[in-house]
């Protein structure tokens, strides 16, 4: 089931942030939005292929470009770490949650983990046996 929920939230990111011009970086020459010129700018376009057909070869895209990369993302989301932050309003609602997820994903286990380290140590553990002694 964990193979599943991760596949779904990056088909999600993928859905939602493929066609994010935030992801998008074009060549200095292109202006980023057009402002008011006749040349539109990277952020003025749909998608980064209409970008590239206005400007051959110019205009790039590194995240979310495919299910690979967005499936890489997402395991980054999910150890709470919120690496890129320039989503749209789905994704960044996808992000929040799957953070949310993953911190008590791993705060059980580490938790549990920490818990059995210091009963090992003899340090903490539980102080209702030195009561049943008194």
């Amino acid at each position: 089931s964990g193979f599943f929920f991760w596949v779904g939230c990056g088909a999600l990111f993928f859905i939602f942030e493929e066609n994010n011009p935030n992801w998008r970086q074009c060549d200095d020459s292109i202006p980023l939005v057009s402002n008011g010129t006749d040349a539109p700018g990277c952020y003025d376009f749909s998608s980064t292929d209409e970008c590239n057909s206005f400007y051959p070869g110019m205009c790039e895209q590194k995240v979310f470009t495919n299910m690979p990369n967005s499936l890489y993302l997402t395991a980054v989301f999910l150890g709470g770490e919120w690496g890129v932050v320039d989503f749209t309003w789905p994704g960044r609602f996808v992000c929040l949650f799957l953070c949310v997820i993953g911190i008590g994903l791993y705060a059980i286990p580490i938790g549990a983990l920490f818990d059995s380290f210091g009963a090992i140590l003899g340090m903490g553990g539980d102080d209702d046996e030195e009561e049943d002694g008194d």
